[in-house]
């Protein structure tokens, strides 16, 4: 279990980082089901905060079914944990909006930048709008950062939605007959400090890195992303049928 405290430029409540610390932990089967947690106290000694930030944290958790108190024995993990929406193994375009819409995302920074996509991913359009968003989840925990692009024409018809809820998700209710196709990639790599700060992980834990491009019928981009994502929150399934011959 880490000892150091939650990085200090992180604006995310201390609460939120200490239980996002417990969270992976118990993802990646350190912390196993069952196990029994330090008492607050001493959780509180470890984290260096208050005994009210730790109660915080553990009432978070509780909430999520990712651990329970037991009267006059301890706090421990739970033997059954429950699944959160994974944002891998989400259906493509267009069923991928709907698993979207109880996520939020709050803004890092944003301008005019235009992405540089790969030949594969799609043709760049004229002008887009960039934002640097985390993206918290149903129950409001930031589960992934993500670099975002739209194209400034659909971003202007709609810009508070776009600021504040799933890109994908606004861009399916504005123009869903003409965005066709999705294209994805997936590899994994290292959280650096700043964004482990940003989703209550250590430095060097590893991350999924997902590269997404929605595009209409002639190819041309109008949702770009490259989100980095917890590995706590990914999952990957697939089934593959071999085609019979008929008769």
């Amino acid at each position: 279990m880490p000892t150091s405290p939650p990085a200090a430029h992180d604006t995310t409540p201390l609460y939120h980082r200490i239980a996002g610390s417990l969270r992976s932990l118990i993802a990646r089967g350190e912390l196993k089901a069952g196990a029994q947690l330090p008492t607050i106290a001493a959780m509180a000694k470890r984290y260096d905060v208050a005994p009210v930030t730790v109660r915080e944290a553990f009432r978070l958790l509780t909430d999520e079914g990712l651990i329970r108190a037991r009267r006059g024995s301890g706090t421990f993990v739970s033997e059954a944990l429950p699944r959160l929406t994974s944002p891998v193994t989400e259906a493509g375009w267009p069923q991928l909006p709907d698993n979207l819409r109880e996520h939020r995302g709050r803004i890092l920074e944003a301008d005019d930048a235009a992405p540089s996509v790969l030949p594969h991913e799609g043709t760049s359009g004229p002008a887009y709008r960039r934002m640097r968003r985390v993206h918290l989840d149903e129950r409001s925990e930031p589960f992934r950062v993500v670099e975002l692009f739209v194209a400034r024409h659909y971003y202007d018809q709609a810009p508070r939605r776009f600021d504040k809820e799933m890109a994908l998700v606004v861009l399916e209710e504005l123009d869903a007959v003409h965005l066709v196709e999705m294209r994805q990639s997936f590899t994994l790599t290292m959280a650096d400090a700043e964004v482990a700060a940003h989703l209550g992980v250590r430095a060097g834990d590893p991350l999924g890195r997902l590269r997404r491009s929605l595009v209409d019928a002639q190819g041309v981009v109008a949702y770009f992303s490259i989100a980095l994502i917890r590995s706590d929150r990914i999952s990957l399934a697939w089934s593959m049928r071999r085609t019979l011959p008929s008769g």
